[in-house]
């Protein structure tokens, strides 16, 4: 590639808005600049009628397609593309500027009026408000913000907000990394010292605006195109920015040297996930390539959910020119897979069967305690920690089941699970625990070696303990072999200890993640308040934030079903007019039983729908997404809709026979809408019945 070619962030945005034909004459004029500077259809011209960075140019795409760009040494920045008028009026007042640490980012002189603005809509109330503003709780005064290169204009204005939301709003305008620093302020987690000296730590001088691209926060919104082929895949495809642009904290934690298995931790949207991916291909790349005869897993707890990081996995890894040695898989497929090849599997997976043998077993014997309880009972103690005799039982760790059974209730209790692992036995049944642990059986008596160089784990709180194990086992390195990504508040499967069961150490190797790249505060505000029968863990959740500010969530009640559906409908219609893809939006429900209506009330109306099962995730060509909150698990939309929401504790938690055990299901029942509400990025709509 002849040229050297950045990105901007705002060019990445201004091209995704376009049209396919659009974006397609933008990518063929690109790949001629990129070969050749000058060609006799890519004229380039300075902006010399508009008001603003000396280095900027326009290039002419076709008779009404401009894109606005700047050349920096051996640099061309593109900074944005749209039609003729949009793309210069886009251009005046902007101009390429360092922070006081080192880092490029574009100035818009526009906003130096913002702070007058905000002065002249001013609530009147205010003069009654005898409150103390956010920056004066934290005993910040206006000229310490000049520190964080925040100019005087808007330190003045800014020291008077007393609204959350209104603070969010008037300081969208700054740099990220200033951002993240008032809103740590904000909170308390950080003094003004403390965010100064961080951004010191960073600072770097360079002589050019060309040099400062490679300061670490500079990558945040600029992003250096290695070669033709990489340029040609990011405008080819739908790019998603996670691809591009990382966090100095991401990138950190990416191409870390570990010496042992090492946990990150962070909220909903702090790019746990886009961190597994990048991990993943930085090891194939750097640490453990395909040549050398390596190979590296990313492991999650389901089926869907790995076939949608594959596809994420794939194109990161054809975008950076990398042979891609790094599987894709859902625990219990691994499972099933690694017994089949190796001859390990015994018995018939019959989930259904199972189920139907502990009933026919319950009604024989006239039990005294209800039915859920042996069911529960039979997967949360009996699977999990594999018991197979009365001795066993009588010794095993009930914690989180409720009231404590005496030895006596025990003993009585086991003729049930003994007839039902009898009957196992005659039929030759299992179920996917039973494969886990003859498959760690093989594991741990070197039946079967380990087999991956390097394992990342995504959603790693919703395995159970004998799986993590199993994944511990099948990785043969010393360094850089396990990598769990997890968030407590979002179980909705395992509630008890997974981290000391597995027997994982992690000592010294725990990282956490703080800012939230999905959703809105609006949004996070929200979800965190849906833990009404526990509470939100938040030892690992200081200063967790997030910079995007939005609409807040709308909860929308009905007299009858009917309303309620003739509401989605017409929101979905109002959505999708606004140029919201239909896989951008998904329709949550409590249980699949409400799948089949939804669906067809949907396509009545002509709005196709896609039902997220098994290996189906939302993509482009799909209709509106239809899922249960489970299925919601890894997932993201533009926008969410959870419906029937006051049927969720009924659904979740059904009728248990000890109030000690309801009290543990109603905590996943709080995981699980918080789990819901954090898969919308813009706008999350709640409905129910009354």
């Amino acid at each position: 590639m002849e040229q050297g070619i950045v990105l901007a962030h705002s060019f990445f945005d201004s091209f995704d808005r376009l049209s396919r034909q659009a974006r397609k004459r933008i990518r063929k004029k690109l790949n001629q600049f990129a070969e050749e500077e000058k060609t006799n259809s890519f004229k380039i011209h300075k902006l010399k009628r508009q008001k603003c960075d000396e280095s900027f140019c326009s290039a002419r795409i076709s008779d009404d397609l401009r894109m606005i760009l700047s050349q920096q040494g051996d640099k061309y920045i593109l900074l944005y593309v749209d039609w003729h008028d949009d793309a210069y009026d886009w251009a005046e007042n902007k101009y390429l500027e360092t922070t006081n640490f080192g880092a490029v980012y574009m100035y818009d002189e526009d906003v130096d009026f913002r702070a007058n603005d905000y002065e002249q809509k001013k609530d009147p109330n205010q003069l009654y408000d005898n409150r103390a503003s956010l920056l004066e709780k934290q005993e910040v005064k206006a000229k310490q913000l000049s520190k964080l290169g925040i100019p005087e204009v808007h330190a003045d204005s800014l020291v008077k907000i007393k609204e959350e939301d209104r603070f969010l709003s008037f300081i969208s305008v700054f740099n990220e990394e200033v951002q993240e620093g008032l809103l740590d302020i904000v909170a308390g987690d950080k003094s003004i010292t403390q965010v100064y000296n961080e951004l010191q730590a960073r600072e770097e001088s360079y002589d050019s605006i060309e040099e400062a691209l490679e300061h670490q926060d500079s990558k945040r919104r600029f992003y250096a195109v290695e070669d033709l082929d990489e340029l040609d895949l990011i405008l080819e495809e739908d790019m998603e920015a996670w691809r591009l642009f990382l966090h100095p904290q991401q990138e950190e934690l990416i191409t870390k040297n570990y010496n042992g298995p090492a946990l990150i931790e962070g909220g909903p949207g702090t790019g746990k996930t886009v961190v597994g991916i990048h991990r993943a291909v930085y090891l194939a790349d750097k640490i453990y390539p395909a040549w050398a005869g390596n190979k590296i897993l990313l492991a999650t707890f389901s089926k869907k959910l790995a076939c949608y990081l594959e596809e994420k996995v794939e194109k990161l890894a054809r975008q950076k020119g990398i042979e891609n040695n790094i599987e894709v898989y859902g625990v219990d497929s691994l499972i099933y897979k690694l017994l089949a090849e190796n001859d390990l599997r015994q018995g018939r997976i019959g989930l259904e069967e199972i189920e139907e043998l502990m009933e026919d077993i319950y009604l024989e014997l006239e039990l005294d305690k209800p039915f859920q309880f042996y069911k529960t009972e039979y997967k949360e103690v009996i699977q999990r920690y594999q018991v197979r005799s009365l001795e066993q039982y009588l010794e095993v760790d009930r914690i989180g089941r409720g009231s404590p059974l005496q030895p006596a209730t025990r003993c009585k209790v086991w003729q049930f699970f003994e007839r039902v692992l009898e009957q196992k036995e005659e039929r030759n049944l299992v179920d996917f625990d039973d494969q886990a642990f003859r498959l760690l059986d093989a594991l741990e008596s070197n039946e079967l070696e380990p087999s991956y160089d390097s394992i990342i784990i995504d959603e790693a709180q919703d395995l159970s303990p004998v799986k993590l194990k199993i994944l511990k086992n099948l990785v043969k390195r010393e360094e850089n072999n396990l990598l769990l990504l997890s968030d407590k508040n979002q179980r909705i499967y395992q509630l008890g200890s997974w981290k000391g069961d597995a027997g994982v150490n992690i000592v010294g190797r725990t990282n956490y993640l703080t800012l939230n790249y999905r959703t809105t505060q609006q949004i996070k505000r929200y979800a965190e308040q849906q833990f009404s029968y526990s509470q939100l863990n938040t030892d690992y959740l200081v200063g967790y934030k997030s910079l995007f500010h939005g609409p807040e969530p709308e909860l929308k009640e009905f007299d009858a079903e009917n309303e309620q559906y003739r509401y989605i409908v017409e929101r979905i219609k109002e959505l999708l007019a606004r140029g919201i893809g239909p896989y951008e939006i998904c329709v949550m429900t409590p249980s699949s039983d409400d799948f089949t209506r939804l669906v067809d009330i949907l396509n009545y109306e002509g709005i196709e729908a896609t039902i997220l099962q098994k290996a189906i995730y939302p993509q482009e060509g799909n209709g509106i997404g239809i899922s249960t909150l489970h299925g919601s698990k890894g997932l993201e939309f533009r926008t969410v809709i959870v419906v029937n929401y006051s049927q969720i504790k009924d659904k979740v938690v059904g009728k248990l026979p000890d109030e000690k055990y309801v009290k543990n299901k109603l905590k996943q029942v709080d995981c699980l809408k918080y789990v819901a509400c954090t898969r919308a990025r813009e706008e999350l709509v709640i409905t129910k019945v009354n």
